[in-house]
């Protein structure tokens, strides 16, 4: 569980971004993209044996000196992560269901910097 968002981040990886690397966490001082985990985590079911199904949101931002770059690129990343797919032999994860919770939004303009927000809530089981 603790490792999907590098299994996310390397999903959007597959889409070749050059211009925008990619990072887990906050975003750097210059152009870029990263995931992050929000607020809003939850478990939705326990189960006798130790398994559950967790929800696990996430926001996917991107910083940017052009504006229409920027919301083309998180509609493209957006579009993408639609696919994600957890391979059956994967130790332990299931995706159960994959929420866009908000599509490709303006978030601010800071010092020459676009910045655009979507929100991605993925449900999960979790094997232990």
């Amino acid at each position: 569980m603790k490792d999907f968002i590098y299994r996310l981040t390397d999903h959007i990886k597959r889409l070749n971004l050059d211009a925008y690397p990619i990072k887990v966490g906050i975003l750097s001082d210059r152009q870029c993209l990263t995931v992050r985990p929000v607020t809003g985590s939850e478990v939705i079911h326990q189960y006798m044996d130790s398994m559950m199904d967790i929800r696990l949101p996430f926001e996917v931002i991107i910083k940017s000196f052009d504006q229409e770059e920027a919301y083309n690129t998180l509609s493209n990343v957006m579009n993408h992560v639609q696919e994600l797919v957890i391979p059956e032999v994967d130790e332990g994860l299931v995706l159960l269901k994959l929420d866009v919770l908000q599509l490709p939004a303006f978030d601010k303009f800071e010092d020459g910097y676009y910045y655009y927000v979507i929100k991605l809530s993925f449900d999960l089981t979790v094997h232990n």
